[in-house]
């Protein structure tokens, strides 16, 4: 069945390993050789947007540069946008005119598979929302496809071009345990690239009960796990309570901060290297740690990332339909210096600091632990809501703090939002739980962060 599947989309898993084969080139290359490249790339960016972005040409004309300053004005010194600007002038920005933020919103209300591209072109990408309101990015088809050939390049480590070949032709098993509902980047990426190179998928999602995770990985037996830190912990933890047997060869981490701890945890129980990949919604791919590096290296030949000691600035190389020119990031990167003899030729960081994903631990109707995670939370949507924040009371109880709009209804939230919340109980088989929905006039700067009760 996999080699039929494999033969049916062969075009596209060409041209995936061609791009992972021409991106592998860059590993190789020298420090020197990959600046002046990132410096070509953001110089073209700059231009196509000038020139094609209703938006950019007149932001950067209020701000006195001309099509001759593109070439020679410091990166530094171009004005950046944020998540505001961005999200206010969505279609402004878009350099395919076809493409509309209504429209997309209306397109992911009604299309829930996230195989479906928007105008069959476009994939739609949903931030987490865990530093306020979700937004979506839109991907087109080489966009996602140098963002499929850069998670590979990176996840695949020493293991050659052709050894990969043979073992997607092999149907390698890949689990990818984390938010598998919704458009998150991650979940995305990981389904498009796993069936997109050949291999063999389970993607578990987090809120399924642990009862179903432990049939469903050891019947899977996977090759390959990619998960959220927290949830590579949970299966370490049942892996050492053995209710789970496997044995893995790669192990990648993402979408949260992986400590120290928790690397070697996972090592001690996978006995296999940790691969941690720093992306966000904006750029999905954007930088690898492993143990080797001490760091991260940022792909600064897919990426301009600018660290500052307040900000930090993202501009993808590689998409031209929705180009984010000096994006300001919500983390805040430590750099870190190079070294004589460094692995690859890329910009390194040391540290990856304003995030927190926190999980809440209950006590389900068996007297057994389980646990909600905030990315699924994150999923929670409502009328004239503006945000909400989770509060635990205890072991079995929980409350939904909401802030609405002026003039929204809050029984119609209410509703909406128990609804939502009695389903995903329900598949997390946490029935037992009770919870509150309650009105308040402002929640935290973190919306929808889990917050312990005061």
């Amino acid at each position: 069945m996999v080699k039929i599947w494999f033969r049916r989309t062969k075009m596209g898993y060409i041209g995936l390993m061609t791009k992972t084969n021409k991106l592998n080139h860059n590993f190789q290359k020298s420090r020197s050789e990959i600046l002046d490249k990132r410096e070509q790339k953001v110089r073209e960016l700059l231009k196509h947007a000038y020139y094609n972005s209703e938006f950019y040409h007149e932001y950067y004309s209020s701000y006195g540069i001309r099509d001759g300053d593109i070439r020679e004005i410091p990166i530094n010194k171009i004005p950046s946008i944020d998540k505001k600007i961005f999200v206010e002038n969505f279609n402004r920005i878009v350099t395919d005119k076809r493409v509309n933020l209504q429209h997309i919103e209306r397109f992911l209300m009604k299309e829930k598979s996230r195989d479906k591209k928007y105008l069959d072109e476009y994939a739609i990408v949903h931030s987490s929302g865990s530093t306020g309101k979700p937004t979506c990015f839109i991907y087109d088809r080489n966009s996602w496809e140098t963002i499929l050939a850069a998670g590979f390049r990176a996840c695949k480590g020493e293991v050659g071009l052709k050894e990969a070949i043979s073992k997607s032709l092999r149907g390698l098993r890949v689990l990818y345990v984390a938010a598998t509902e919704g458009r998150f980047g991650g979940a995305m990426a990981a389904n498009s690239g796993i069936k997109g190179f050949g291999f063999r998928p389970l993607l578990l999602n987090i809120n399924l009960s642990l009862e179903l995770w432990i049939d469903k990985i050891n019947r899977f037996n996977p090759d390959v796990i990619i998960g959220y830190p927290s949830a590579i912990k949970i299966l370490c933890d049942l892996i050492s309570d053995n209710k789970i047997k496997i044995n893995v060869f790669r192990v990648i981490t993402g979408g949260e901060p992986t400590t120290r701890e928790q690397r070697r945890y996972f090592q001690s129980v996978l006995h296999t290297d940790i691969f941690n990949i720093y992306g966000a919604s904006e750029s999905i791919i954007m930088g690898l740690e492993r143990d080797t590096y001490q760091g991260f290296y940022i792909f600064d030949d897919i990426n301009y990332l600018e660290v500052e000691e307040e900000h930090t600035f993202i501009t993808p190389l590689y998409n031209y339909s929705q180009p984010l020119i000096r994006y300001k990031l919500t983390d805040k990167l430590m750099s870190a210096e190079r070294l004589e003899n460094e692995a690859l030729p890329f910009s390194k960081i040391k540290e990856i600091m304003g995030r927190n994903e926190e999980i809440m631990w209950f006590i389900n109707d068996k007297g057994e632990k389980d646990f909600l995670h905030p990315l699924i939370i994150n999923t929670l949507e409502a009328e004239g809501i503006i945000g909400y924040q989770f509060v635990q009371r205890s072991n079995r109880m929980f409350e939904i703090r909401v802030e609405l709009r002026q003039g929204a209804d809050f029984n119609t939230t209410q509703n909406q939002l128990r609804k939502q919340m009695d389903n995903i109980l329900k598949e997390k088989k946490l029935l037992y739980l009770n919870y509150r929905i309650k009105q308040v006039n402002t929640v935290s700067a973190k919306p929808t962060c889990l917050q312990a009760a005061p």
